[in-house]
């Protein structure tokens, strides 16, 4: 009887340090400006049919960045981030002012193989991807992607980026969140 007593006790010990570990998870936001990213090109290379039509970035000289806002801005741009080792991501998060029907902005979380001996276009894995739609003007909206595709961080192994691409200057993108929990 007092054996069972102790291994009782040792296997509730065990589950509430358990469940202790369990809850003791933190959740990280990173957060990144769209003004800063780096524009590239109006396509994407992870897209079977790209969403826009093919072409240079186009800036409207008289916008541009205006308090944190890209105004008039079409076509794709890149931003590498740094995601913590072992986190897993949990949430993509786009913030932007889509002021129309035709025109919506993409966003792509997506991991590139740093492994030595592959084909230089295998290892590349869309991750999670967002985007805007319909038309709501002067107002930010945000578009989430919670189904993320391999979302335990591996930093050591792949290096990690965020892709936008917006298809029309009445888009006005904001920012892009990654949340994740370790």
């Amino acid at each position: 009887m007092r054996r069972w007593a102790v291994l009782t006790a040792i296997v509730a010990v065990g589950v509430f340090v358990g469940s202790q570990a369990a809850t003791g998870a933190t959740t990280k936001t990173l957060s990144f400006d769209v003004s800063a990213f780096v524009p590239y090109a109006t396509t994407t290379t992870h897209a079977a049919s790209p969403p826009c039509e093919p072409g240079h970035p186009t800036f409207d000289q008289a916008d541009g960045e205006f308090k944190g806002s890209l105004l008039q801005f079409e076509g794709g741009m890149l931003f590498p981030i740094q995601l913590t080792p072992g986190a897993t991501v949990t949430k993509l998060r786009f913030v932007a002012v889509d002021q129309s029907d035709d025109a919506d902005s993409f966003v792509y979380l997506l991991r590139k193989s740093l492994a030595k001996g592959i084909s230089k276009d295998d290892g590349y894995k869309v991750m999670a991807t967002t985007h805007t739609s319909g038309n709501v003007l002067e107002v930010t909206r945000q578009f989430i992607d919670n189904t993320i595709t391999a979302p335990v961080a591996d930093p050591n192994n792949f290096a990690y980026y965020l892709e936008l691409v917006n298809c029309g200057i009445t888009v006005e993108p904001i920012g892009v969140q990654v949340t994740m929990t370790s």
